[in-house]
């Protein structure tokens, strides 16, 4: 089954997506226009006339400094709407596929998932190196999200974890059963 987000990017025209994608990942500045084009690989021509479009829907708005333009994400319902359907749970999506490997028993949070990484121990014997460098491949090129994961079998990681070698929060995010 599609995700959300992969949804609306079938029925939505790509380049609106990627700068709609930019700003819901950006959220915080302000942008020219080439900046939104470079960033999102969409012409000048095409960002200005989207960019316009999404003014008039109040998804963005827009900051005039003389003859400069700096386009920001609004904050109100629409835009709350949008980040619901775009933003994926990329650590529940990571966990999903993880699990389906029959050697993975157990994958911990090491510390605070931030907004752009995560850091992962994967417990089990003999894990597919290959198969779960493909998982974390994919998420990087398709969220812009970064999985750093370490793979160990139990004693291993009882051993590190009782020399003081995993200090901190830690979270179990499955558990096979």
């Amino acid at each position: 089954m599609m995700e959300p987000s992969e949804i609306m990017e079938n029925l939505f025209d790509n380049k609106i997506v990627k700068i709609l994608k930019f700003f819901l990942k950006n959220d915080n500045g302000q942008y020219y226009l080439r900046e939104i084009s470079r960033n999102t690989r969409v012409s000048p021509a095409s960002t200005y006339r989207i960019l316009n479009k999404l003014v008039e829907l109040k998804i963005l708005d827009i900051n005039e400094i003389k003859t400069a333009k700096l386009y920001s994400i609004s904050n109100n319902k629409a835009v709350d709407f949008m980040k619901s359907i775009f933003e994926v749970d990329v650590i529940q999506h990571f966990i999903e596929q993880a699990a389906l490997m029959p050697q993975v028993n157990e994958i911990l949070l090491l510390g605070k998932k931030e907004k752009a990484k995560a850091n992962v121990l994967v417990l089990g014997e003999n894990i597919n190196k290959a198969d779960m460098k493909l998982l974390i491949g994919e998420i990087k090129e398709k969220y812009d999200f970064t999985i750093n994961q370490m793979s160990l079998s139990r004693e291993q990681y009882e051993q590190m974890s009782a020399m003081g070698l995993y200090p901190g929060n830690k979270k179990v995010l499955f558990r096979r059963v």
